[in-house]
């Protein structure tokens, strides 16, 4: 693992700002909101390994992909995540110490448990993996159906998923190791020691994490908690983009001691 994973970027200017995709699409799908954040920031989006630009390169663990991210971007001061990709950010985080961290679609356990209820229950898990393997395409479709269930313009995001379904389509391993670190995946411990401001942007109408979760998480420490009416999982679709924008200056302007406030500084 001495190689760095492959980058996209946008923005000249301001704090590097590390931006990660979720499970099933590369980071082209967030293109629209790293353009908006390329206002201010110097947006930086690692394909995941099987995924997009690094689509041969191998990943031997979540912690090994959380190192590699590390290594690749060791100087980025804001990390921010899509679903599972917020998973790799938590994880990120305790290891960078960043002055933001920022939370999209997210939660810090997917699967449901006794003291977390705002999870997917183990046997529709279990169901959605049996498919991937047997058809991940069909199966990918399915998730961008889901992903758009309830959003005020359902058929922009479904669009938007069909147009990148088969432009360079993750490796199968990856897609078998993204479901299999949403399923072990647990960073409520991690989160709630975490000693770093956090910034959750969730569609109130999100058919696959439910924003009870963001709610639930964003109480824990220094948590905010921007909810995006009308949207579902892509929630910087239809003016999520902006308004994740207008929040984060405002916090980052808002941090006592970090220069945020003076001229030129973002």
């Amino acid at each position: 693992m001495d190689e760095m994973l492959k980058v996209r970027r946008h923005g000249e200017a301001g704090p590097e700002l590390a931006l990660l995709h979720g499970w099933g699409w590369d980071s082209r799908l967030m293109a629209s909101l790293a353009d908006c954040l390329a206002q201010r920031f110097r947006v930086v989006q690692p394909d995941l390994p099987g995924y997009g630009l690094n689509i041969d390169r191998p990943c031997d663990s979540f912690e090994d992909c959380v190192e590699l991210l590390d290594r690749t971007l060791p100087d980025v001061e804001i990390i921010a995540g899509w679903s599972l990709g917020a998973l790799l950010a938590i994880a990120w985080a305790a290891r960078r110490r960043p002055r933001m961290l920022v939370l999209i679609g997210a939660s810090p356990r997917f699967m449901a448990a006794e003291d977390w209820p705002h999870g997917m229950r183990p046997e529709r898990f279990d169901a959605f993996a049996a498919d991937v393997a047997e058809d991940a395409r069909r199966t990918r479709t399915r998730f961008a159906a889901l992903a758009a269930l309830g959003d005020a313009d359902a058929r922009a995001v479904r669009c938007r998923m069909a147009d990148l379904i088969d432009d360079v389509p993750p490796a199968p391993a990856a897609l078998a190791q993204g479901l299999q670190w949403l399923h072990d995946g647990d960073e409520r411990g991690v989160l709630q020691t975490l000693p770093v401001p956090r910034l959750w942007l969730h569609g109130e109408r999100d058919a696959v994490i439910a924003i009870a979760a963001a709610q639930a998480a964003a109480g824990w420490g220094d948590g905010q908690c921007v909810e995006v009416e009308g949207a579902a999982h892509l929630p910087w679709l239809g003016g999520g983009d902006v308004r994740l924008l207008d929040a984060l200056l405002h916090a980052l302007h808002g941090q006592e001691g970090s220069g945020a406030d003076e001229e030129g500084a973002l």
